[in-house]
């Protein structure tokens, strides 16, 4: 066992020196005891941009920006359990973070976990919107809490499996579509940039900019398919693909797009 886990760190060294994306040593580490603890299994999703990052291996290209992470984000379906990969597995999510003795805190109901000595450095719990809004929710099969987001369903549904590379081996992990994560970058754009959180807005624009033109060139059946499904969830979603699309026309001219331009309604 031992040695067959040697065999693939070395595997994984020998693919970063070529040009592969490596999880850094402390998010790896927090990645591989959930995973060994089986948040993925259990139906969790990496999300963020970390997932973002791990798309990079997938293509086998590197991106030039919107790849500034310093914090992790994991989503589950809840209670949609229709969506889930595996909703009988039971785990202790938070005793697994809790194992790391890396001095983390459950803040916000337990929704998001805190370091005291790297306050950038966050663990957060997400889920898709439900009946009773936005109040956390309860996962005893998790053994954790998790904060319902708006839209979050888009980029939910059908995950796709993707490996990590760390310096200590392969992290197996669930990750959004693509094509799902990128119109849904698109659709928050707006609203974040409305809000109070203009650099993250920014950030959502470049990444769902650098997938769309990935996409579009060379997978852009499922990006179309991903793009019709956006359209036919409501006003809302339609208006802020919109002004999405508007925006990345605007600040991106230049990139290749496979979808046409949103009807107002």
């Amino acid at each position: 066992m031992l040695r067959a886990r040697k065999h693939l760190s070395d595997m994984c060294e020998a693919v970063t020196a070529l040009g592969c994306y490596s999880v850094i040593p402390k998010h790896a580490k927090v990645l591989e005891r959930l995973a060994d603890h089986g948040l993925f299994r259990a139906g969790g999703v990496l999300v963020g941009t970390h997932a973002y990052l791990s798309y990079q291996n997938r293509f086998g290209i590197r991106w030039t920006g919107g790849e500034t992470t310093v914090d992790l984000d994991f989503a589950h379906p809840g209670k949609n359990i229709s969506i889930a990969i595996n909703e009988d597995l039971k785990i202790d999510g938070h005793g697994a973070i809790a194992s790391l003795k890396m001095g983390f805190l459950p803040v916000n109901e337990g929704t998001r976990y805190i370091k005291q000595d790297e306050p950038d450095f966050d663990l957060d719990f997400l889920t898709c919107l439900h009946r009773g809004g936005d109040a956390p929710v309860k996962m005893p099969q998790l053994n954790l809490t998790l904060q319902p987001l708006r839209f979050m369903e888009f980029s939910m549904q059908d995950p796709a499996v993707s490996v990590l590379v760390a310096p200590s081996g392969p992290i197996v992990t669930n990750v959004p579509r693509p094509e799902r994560y990128a119109l849904a970058k698109l659709v928050l754009y707006p609203e974040r940039l409305a809000g109070t959180q203009p650099e993250k807005a920014n950030k959502d624009l470049l990444q769902a900019a650098s997938l769309i033109d990935y996409l579009s060139q060379n997978e852009p059946d499922a990006l179309q398919e991903a793009w019709s499904d956006l359209q036919t969830r409501g006003p809302t979603w339609r208006k802020l693909a919109q002004e999405g699309f508007n925006a990345l026309q605007q600040r991106y001219p230049n990139i290749s797009c496979a979808i046409s331009r949103p009807k107002s309604d």
